[in-house]
């Protein structure tokens, strides 16, 4: 009987039977006691597989913030985190009529340009009539007159809504209950940075299953240092509750605008921008691990 290397049951007959041809039952006494102990040994494999399998999908929800507790309502409105809210809400109301730096400083300088158009304009009036001017000096003043007033009409409405928003703006901010809606938004965008640190740390804690939103935009848990991951999910839970983001599967809801220059909204596209700069540097640190 021929011996092939590597068959281990054949390897038994060619030794055990050398010289002659086995007959079928002592094949399978010879065989039978090998597949049993392989059965039962991949029966132990499958079980062992079975348990691993198990505890990886486990760690994997943990890591990745989806836990295998009851679902998390990080959005929820209660406890410490209502009056918190409340005040934020007020400062929103207040800044809407308050302009943000930059947008002030374009008004005034949009004011300032059509201001110096009529002065150039009236200058050159001026001139004109003014006495005996030569022909050429006379006809160069003539076009930039004719210039300047085309300027003035096309810009007249522009300026004007620019003098108006800054007029209400330095109205807005002489309001007294404005300043203080500002000041306790303030205080309150600190504290309820903290709340969320709280609130996400004790759902981590408890292996809880986060929201869609969570682990979209936040992804797994880095190893060995979280903190970054962990100082952006403190940003997306804080800008959500401050802006009351409901979305179930974007983060942050849709995007901003800094249009109309108030500085409620400035702030939020600012802070939405460097989030999302947040939320990108983990992508690709997950696309890199």
């Amino acid at each position: 009987m021929r011996v092939f290397v590597g068959y281990p049951l054949l390897r038994v007959l060619g030794v055990r039977f050398a010289g002659r041809v086995p007959t079928e039952k002592e094949r399978l006494d010879v065989v039978e006691p090998q597949v049993a102990t392989l059965i039962s040994h991949v029966g132990q494999l499958s079980a062992e597989l079975e348990r691993v399998t198990a505890r990886l999908t486990v760690l994997e929800r943990r890591l990745s913030g989806a836990g295998d507790g009851p679902l998390v309502d990080l959005d929820a409105v209660a406890g410490e985190i209502e009056p918190l809210v409340e005040a934020l809400r007020k400062a929103w109301d207040a800044e809407q009529e308050i302009l943000a730096d930059p947008a002030r400083v374009d008004l005034r300088a949009e004011v300032l340009e059509f201001d110096g158009l009529k002065a150039r304009r009236d200058e050159a009036r001026s001139k004109l009539d003014g006495g005996r001017v030569p022909r050429f000096e006379r006809d160069a003043l003539s076009h930039e007159v004719r210039q300047m007033e085309w300027l003035i009409n096309a810009n007249e409405a522009s300026a004007q809504r620019a003098a108006e928003r800054l007029e209400a703006d330095e109205d807005a901010v002489g309001e007294e209950w404005r300043t203080e809606a500002v000041l306790a938004g303030d205080k309150a965008r600190g504290e309820i940075k903290d709340a969320a640190e709280r609130r996400i740390s004790e759902a981590l804690g408890q292996y809880a299953r986060m929201p869609v939103w969570f682990r979209v935009g936040l992804g797994e848990i880095p190893t060995p240092d979280p903190s970054f991951w962990l100082e952006s999910a403190i940003a997306v839970l804080a800008y959500r509750l401050e802006y009351g983001v409901t979305d179930a599967v974007t983060p942050l809801g849709a995007p901003p605008s800094a249009a109309s220059g108030s500085e409620n909204w400035v702030r939020r596209t600012n802070v939405y921008a460097d989030i999302i700069d947040r939320l990108t540097t983990l992508a690709a640190t997950f696309r890199l691990q």
